[in-house]
């Protein structure tokens, strides 16, 4: 094993409340019923997009530009009012560091990434991928694929880390091995390896 990659919203860090916070201004700004934080947070993991769309057709409203961006201009500005680095996450990525290539393929925005990164000091991934990024995104398999190709790695020397259904899929659509982490956005995922902290991923690598 040589590389490891992450997904980050439900992996990383626990953005859902900023998440939820910001798709229900949205509503209310449109004059549409809100949902609760733990409702939305079950709708994570699709990207920007996909998580607008799903609180408009709850809320019996039509999706529409103007509504993405109310969503996407009040989570800009409110990216790590809440957001928070789950238990040994830090610890353990500068310890995997060492002996691993680490890369972050999420399907939020590319935009939004680097700042929440930065505010977490963590500064230790060579390649940062966002749903935006390439042409496809998870579960599509080309994002790891991608990865694999700029670092001259093949499906054996990688392990793909991530909690929803769209990480486990695509390690699945391209031929690499999995970790699923209980405690994110979805826990009933079927994969290589589970573990419910962060920290266990090294006794997976082993």
């Amino acid at each position: 094993m040589k590389a490891i990659f992450f997904d980050f919203d439900g992996t990383i860090i626990d953005s859902s409340i900023d998440l939820a916070n910001s798709i229900n201004f949205m509503l209310k700004e449109l004059n549409l019923k809100t949902f609760n934080i733990d409702l939305i947070r079950s709708w994570i993991g699709g990207g920007a997009t996909k998580l607008v769309q799903k609180a408009l057709d709850e809320a019996k409203g039509e999706f529409s530009n103007k509504a993405l961006d109310i969503f996407l201009s009040h989570y800009e500005n409110n990216l790590i009012n809440h957001t928070y680095l789950y238990d040994d996450v830090k610890d353990t990525l500068l310890e995997l560091k060492k002996d691993y290539i680490l890369t972050l393929i999420t399907n939020k925005p590319y935009k939004f990434v680097n700042p929440i990164l930065k505010h977490f000091d963590l500064d230790i991934f060579e390649i940062i991928l966002g749903g935006d990024s390439l042409e496809y995104k998870k579960p599509h398999p080309y994002p790891l694929e991608y990865c694999m190709d700029k670092l001259n790695l093949t499906t054996d020397e990688v392990i793909m880390v991530g909690d929803s259904f769209n990480d486990i899929e695509a390690a699945k659509n391209a031929k690499i091995k999995s970790i699923l982490v209980t405690y994110g956005f979805d826990e009933n995922i079927e994969a290589d390896y589970k573990i419910d902290n962060f920290k266990d991923i090294k006794k997976c690598l082993k």
